[in-house]
């Protein structure tokens, strides 16, 4: 029955991704990833070490679309570089799904809930195209929180070490995951001196990959948005004063955040300790240093906090109705 489930499992979740990137695809339209078009180009200008501060240093993504590209071309495929970005997206998000349907389990959620966490972490994923190309990091960075999530779960803390470094190198927001081993740790009543040097350790390694690829790559022209004046406080009254702030996160996120507020008291420890960690920080960092309507960069608090939060509200009261229904 347990082979059977991960079947389906895999098979929604390779559905949900092929479902989630058409929605992109159709958004931008398919000459947008045609060799020479923007897609293309912003590929290009990684692989010249020319796309800016920050999107330069998140290389693990590009060389991913490397190996896609040129694997493609050797087997002779047409458009190889249109069919090597969508097929990337299409992975990446069906490994989000994966992994986060293993998350959940893993939480405590039933299996029917589970699966509808997929459904809604789906429709998010597919509205998250706003002024954006397939950007392969974000949904990479979903998919390295969610994983080291599940090692935390799974008592495989020294996981964390090299998965840090891997997601570092994707991109700078994955700096949080050190802090979630601490989390955990003190959800478990176990924050000991070893948790405290692992997540040191961890926070190193981060470092280190972060000032190296600064150093390795030429300096960078910081990349503003159209708009704001710059970043910090501009960027905030930016986004605080654009309707396109509340529009573009009631697309990816929904009600969701306020379902998972409304059901705090039915989380497992773990959970509250994984959202007092991330979901701050994440939510005044992103207000002062990126633009908000930009909504897929909230996929991460989404995916591992949200969604399963309010799916324990969902399950909680299911079980509550199931007790008071008359025999």
């Amino acid at each position: 029955m347990n082979r059977r489930i991960w079947v389906l499992v895999v098979a929604a979740s390779l559905g949900f991704g092929l479902f989630t990137t058409y929605e992109h695809v159709f958004a931008r339209g398919l000459a947008y990833f045609a060799e020479g078009a923007d897609q293309y180009r912003n590929y290009v200008a990684m692989m010249d070490g020319t796309a800016g501060n920050p999107v330069q240093y998140r290389v693990l993504a590009a060389w991913l679309e490397w190996l896609l590209v040129h694997g493609f071309a050797a087997l002779g495929v047409p458009n190889h570089f249109t069919v090597a970005f969508i097929a990337l997206r299409v992975l990446e998000d069906s490994a989000v799904f994966v992994l986060a349907y293993a998350y959940w389990r893993k939480l405590g959620l039933s299996l029917p809930h589970a699966f509808l966490g997929m459904s809604l972490l789906a429709w998010g994923m597919s509205y998250g195209h706003h002024n954006t190309d397939l950007r392969f990091d974000t949904y990479l960075d979903v998919a390295f929180y969610l994983a080291a999530a599940l090692c935390l779960l799974y008592g495989r803390e020294l996981w964390l070490l090299p998965l840090v470094g891997l997601a570092a190198l994707n991109r700078e927001t994955s700096g949080l995951i050190p802090f979630l081993l601490l989390a955990h740790a003190w959800a478990n009543d176990r924050l000991t001196r070893r948790e405290v040097a692992l997540a040191a350790g961890a926070l190193a390694i981060w470092a280190a990959v972060f000032v190296g690829l600064r150093l390795a790559y030429p300096p960078q022209r910081l990349i503003v948005p159209d708009g704001a004046s710059g970043l910090g406080w501009p960027l905030f009254v930016f986004n605080a004063t654009r309707y396109l702030t509340p529009l573009q996160l009631f697309a990816v996120l929904g009600i969701v955040p306020f379902l998972a507020l409304a059901g705090w008291r039915h989380w497992p420890p773990v959970l509250r300790a994984f959202a007092l960690a991330l979901v701050p920080v994440w939510l005044v960092v992103h207000a002062f240093a990126a633009v908000v309507a930009e909504a897929r960069l909230f996929l991460v608090p989404q995916a591992l906090v949200f969604v399963p939060g309010a799916l324990f509200l969902a399950q909680a009261s299911g079980g509550a109705a199931s007790r008071s229904r008359p025999e």
